[in-house]
């Protein structure tokens, strides 16, 4: 597989997308709920795919790639349940607009971008 369909986040940024858009339109729960869980499932896939080649690579700095994505999984699932119980729409677009879109970027554009870089160059 190559690095750019490895670290192609196009489908994890389209469900992030919609799931702005969704909120940002005061949709419904019910919209919002499915819009959620093919973002958060599209991402814990583009994740699964990435460690795979990182894992096939040998990459040493696996470890830390794959904590910085668990840790923005443990934010982002306690962010669910926080909708989950409060349906506060409101919090929900400020941490997806704002802290998990600031951590995507830096994560894309840092860590991202360096595994494959290294792992084109097999470092």
């Amino acid at each position: 597989m190559m690095n750019e369909e490895v670290f192609d986040q196009s489908r994890f940024v389209q469900a992030h997308a919609a799931m702005l858009e969704l909120l940002d339109n005061d949709a419904a729960e019910g919209a919002l709920n499915e819009a959620l869980t093919t973002m958060h499932t599209s991402l814990q896939q583009q994740f699964a795919k990435e460690e795979q080649a990182m894992q096939a690579a040998q990459f040493g700095p696996l470890d830390t790639h794959k904590k910085d994505h668990d840790q923005a999984l443990e934010r982002l699932n306690a962010r669910i349940a926080q909708w989950q119980e409060t349906r506060d729409k409101k919090a929900l677009l400020e941490y997806l607009e704002g802290p998990f879109s600031d951590w995507f970027v830096r994560h894309v554009n840092t860590r991202d971008f360096i595994t494959a870089q290294r792992l084109s160059l097999g470092v």
